[in-house]
């Protein structure tokens, strides 16, 4: 049984006769007759009365053509429904921590746009624990995320790179002229920290917690213009990618002892239909970082 047959059955018997239905389906009336006679032949039963000048259901087409109506009104739904998806999903909502956005993602945004004009990105900046939990709870469809060696709950993961936090200080600092930065001498001197919801602020805290030290927050902030103008002028260090440190910047970026690594990963929910748009852009960014 096909769904084609199931529908000229149908126009046939709302439309009173073989010859309206096939000017309504667009096809031949030889076609029509065919399908509706070998749908008969399949279901061993006689499905319209031809005794008339009208052709109307037997009583088993009757009952045949209630339940074909209502397959086809599902199916006829259930096409519409995710058409209308696909015309939505024209539009790929990706979530960015400030510092990715920072030097990953107008590189990204510009090739893969160029590539793919046909789709638009709707840009949401989050600390990568806020943007990890939106797409989780279907607000963004992806997310470029700092993560940990293993992918967050219900979602799955494409690492694009692994980085170093840095520890980053003023040219005229004490801690300008060493090798390294260790948490100690950090906590001692005037530190600005991301606010929550990002993920290496809470390694971050959870470090200096473990060491038991209480770092000298000047303050808290996402805005990495405004901490990268405070280190430059030697008032207060930070940590941050070195990914997003400029040269000529006058910014000393150390190694934090013992290192903090940082996993930039793409990630998406795993229960979940990935349209074309969300495939095109995890296997862009995939290749990308290949």
């Amino acid at each position: 049984m096909k769904l084609s047959q199931m529908r000229y059955f149908s126009a046939v018997c709302h439309l009173g006769g073989i010859t309206r239905a096939a000017e309504r389906l667009h096809i031949s009336q030889p076609a029509v007759t065919a399908a509706i006679q070998s749908l008969e032949d399949e279901l061993g039963v006689l499905l319209l009365s031809r005794g008339g000048r009208t052709l109307v259901p037997t009583p088993d087409g009757e009952t045949f053509l209630a339940r074909c109506d209502s397959i086809l009104e599902e199916v006829d739904g259930l096409t519409a429904d995710f058409q209308a998806l696909s015309r939505r999903r024209t539009t790929l909502s990706v979530g960015v921590p400030p510092m990715v956005a920072f030097f990953l993602f107008p590189k990204i945004f510009a090739e893969f746009t160029g590539s793919h004009p046909e789709v638009r990105i709707r840009l949401t900046e989050a600390g990568s624990d806020t943007a990890r939990d939106m797409v989780r709870s279907g607000q963004l469809d992806l997310a470029i995320i700092a993560m940990g060696e293993t992918p967050p709950a219900a979602l799955e993961a494409q690492l694009l790179l692994r980085t170093p936090m840095m520890y980053c200080t003023g040219p005229d600092t004490p801690m300008a002229n060493r090798e390294r930065a260790e948490l100690r001498d950090i906590a001692a001197a005037p530190l600005i920290l991301f606010t929550s919801g990002h993920y290496h602020q809470a390694q971050l805290q959870s470090r200096f917690r473990s060491a038991g030290l209480t770092p000298n927050v000047l303050f808290y902030s996402n805005q990495l213009l405004t901490i990268k103008s405070f280190i430059r002028q030697n008032l207060a260090g930070a940590f941050l990618l070195p990914q997003v440190i400029e040269p000529g910047e006058d910014i000393v970026a150390l190694p934090v002892d013992p290192p903090l690594l940082l996993n930039i990963a793409v990630v998406w929910r795993r229960d979940v239909f990935l349209t074309r748009e969300t495939r095109q852009f995890i296997h862009f960014m995939k290749s990308r970082f290949e």
